[in-house]
């Protein structure tokens, strides 16, 4: 097996992910995802199991595994480390970003704009806004380990703001942009860790509702 084919499969498999093709507690089967990727079962085999070492998916017997379902202990868990590590990618992101990434910056925010004001949800462009600040931060590193905690946030289901929830993101996310583009890091670093703070609670309040 070539690490082409294993990578091919591994890529295959989380665009799945990013998709929102799989849901919480999902079974998969290694022959099922082998079919739909038009492979042999070996690289799936393979593919899962990096797979499992990201937390997306949990191992099982009988050639199956589930995606992973977050408990209130990895919500926490979750948030900490998000809060943490957004914290400084957004203190760096206004520290380097260069003109041409804070109007692309700028142009994310206006679409996000967009979408709150048509009362549409507007998940994806969030993750979009907090993707290109992990970007402008310049360290690879920090902005692949957020990727993966977005992407697992992701599978486990987004909360779906109610309005008044909805216009405190929309003020702060508008608050952290122009403190990024402004060039200001404290107020960036601090910002995003209210917004990060601010989701915690809403995930848990979503998290005890549903239980």
């Amino acid at each position: 097996m070539s690490n082409s084919t294993s990578d091919n499969a591994y890529q295959g498999i989380r665009q799945m992910f990013v998709r929102g093709e799989f849901q919480p507690g999902q079974r998969v089967s290694q022959s099922k995802l082998a079919r739909q990727l038009g492979c042999s079962t070996v690289p799936v085999v393979e593919a899962m199991r990096r797979l499992e070492s990201e937390g997306l998916l949990v191992k099982q017997a009988r050639k199956m595994a589930k995606v992973r379902e977050l408990s209130a202990a990895d919500l926490e868990g979750l948030y900490l480390l998000r809060e943490g590590l957004e914290a400084i990618t957004s203190r760096l992101s206004a520290q380097r970003i260069t003109d041409e990434q804070a109007a692309e910056l700028q142009e994310l925010s206006q679409v996000y704009e967009s979408a709150w004001e048509a009362k549409r949800l507007e998940a994806d462009a969030d993750i979009a806004i907090h993707r290109h600040i992990g970007r402008c931060a310049g360290c690879p590193l920090l902005s692949d380990e957020l990727e993966r905690l977005m992407l697992i946030e992701h599978t486990a289901g987004r909360v779906v703001h109610d309005s008044s929830t909805r216009l405190g993101h929309a003020h702060i996310h508008r608050a952290l942009v122009q403190a990024i583009i402004d060039r200001d890091a404290d107020s960036a670093e601090y910002l995003m860790k209210k917004h990060i703070q601010n989701g915690y609670r809403e995930a848990m309040r979503e998290f005890a509702n549903v239980r």
